[in-house]
């Protein structure tokens, strides 16, 4: 009996020792084969990596749309079709970067058609370097660069509107430390077969950069200062080169901007868009051997939501002797200038504001009946 049941002793003995072998053979080999990927596994890793949707591109859709409502004194001659209640904007834009690559669409439905705006592709050749190609406005001064949405007044300076028209061209722009410069090759602004060639410095005294807007808006009570000079050349245009020289300067609630330009006598050629047609009897804009200034000044009356502007401009517009390709005494003797005042309310900074101002230009060299006073009111909405 002790000898049947030592016998049956050793069986189970030698069955819970293979039992307990087996059992961790096989959890090892299973450990193993969990802890030690193989080169199936990695390709089957790739291959998922390879089916998985590519990261988003940054792509922005904005615009903004501008309305104004202009009143003006009996002797202002101003046509009617600016007087009243106008749609000055109505623009809607795209954005983006793709693959080391930015791009701008901008489009402007006014008067029920749609016109091209910015259109343009940029890339980044090298560290702080861009090159663009398409259609933008002329890199030469800040007041024709700023958008329509971010300005202080319904309307740029008057040699900020000079430069805000848009052609096509190549454009490098770079940056080192506190100095700028940017340089294109246009599509010419008054005869589009011809070349318009553009050279912009700038340096950043403060190393803060420079505001995207006009006026001392969220300035952050830190002081800004930046200076520009720049020049442009028209082929079209013998001596028809104009410089510039600009000064800005934000601290606080005050801002001050100071533009300095000197325009080519060829500017004044006859027949041409800016200067009097003999022929049709026209005053034209007067350009030629003229040196304009533009100075605007502000105050955040109350932080971020009320500021008040002062802009003057004195166009030098006063032929003297020698100049009268009309004849007409008015020709010879223009001499304008502007002084325009201003209060803007920002209910959701330069995204929502509201604008009034009083404008009024005088001409001291003609009768003083001939002065321009002109209300305006506005409000802009962006999104």
């Amino acid at each position: 009996m002790q000898k049947t049941t030592s016998v049956v002793t050793q069986r189970l003995d030698a069955t819970v020792t293979m039992i307990l072998t087996w059992t961790c053979a096989l959890l090892l080999t299973t450990t193993t084969a969990l802890s030690d990927p193989s080169d199936t596994k990695e390709e089957h890793l790739e291959q998922l990596s390879l089916l998985a949707p590519p990261p988003a591109k940054k792509v922005h859709l904005d615009g903004f749309l501008r309305a104004t409502r202009i009143e003006a004194s009996t002797a202002s001659l101003i046509p009617e079709a600016y007087l009243g209640t106008r749609i000055e904007n109505a623009r809607l834009r795209l954005t983006g970067e793709l693959e080391g690559f930015s791009f701008r669409f901008g489009f402007d439905a006014l008067d029920s058609e749609l016109s091209l705006q910015d259109a343009w592709i940029s890339h980044e050749v090298s560290q702080n370097v861009q090159v663009t190609l398409g259609q933008f406005r002329p890199p030469f001064l800040t007041s024709s660069l700023i958008d329509a949405d971010r300005l202080l007044f319904p309307v740029r300076t008057r040699n900020g509107a000079f430069y805000s028209v848009r052609s096509p061209g190549l454009r490098v722009n770079g940056s080192e430390g506190g100095f700028g410069w940017s340089a294109s090759i246009q599509d010419g602004i008054i005869d589009p077969s011809d070349t318009l060639a553009t050279m912009r410095l700038s340096y950043d005294f403060t190393g803060r950069g420079a505001l995207p807007w006009e006026g001392a808006l969220n300035s952050n009570f830190k002081s800004q200062l930046w200076a520009t000079a720049s020049i442009s050349k028209e082929d079209v245009l013998e001596s028809g080169t104009a410089s510039a020289l600009e000064l800005h300067y934000t601290v606080g609630r005050y801002s001050l901007a100071f533009e300095l330009l000197g325009y080519g006598d060829d500017y004044d050629m006859a027949g041409g868009p800016w200067g009097p047609d003999a022929v049709n009897d026209l005053r034209g804009e007067r350009r030629g051997n003229t040196q304009p200034i533009s100075v605007t000044a502000t105050y955040m009356f109350v932080p971020n939501l009320v500021e008040i502007a002062v802009r003057y401009e004195d166009f030098d517009d006063n032929g003297g002797e020698g100049y009268g390709i009309t004849g007409l005494e008015e020709e010879t003797d223009f001499n304008r200038s502007n002084l325009y005042l201003g209060l803007n309310y920002y209910v959701h900074g330069h995204d929502m504001k509201i604008h009034l101002g009083q404008l009024h230009e005088s001409r001291d060299g003609l009768d003083d009946s001939d002065d321009r006073n002109i209300w305006a009111a506005g409000i802009s909405l962006s999104f």
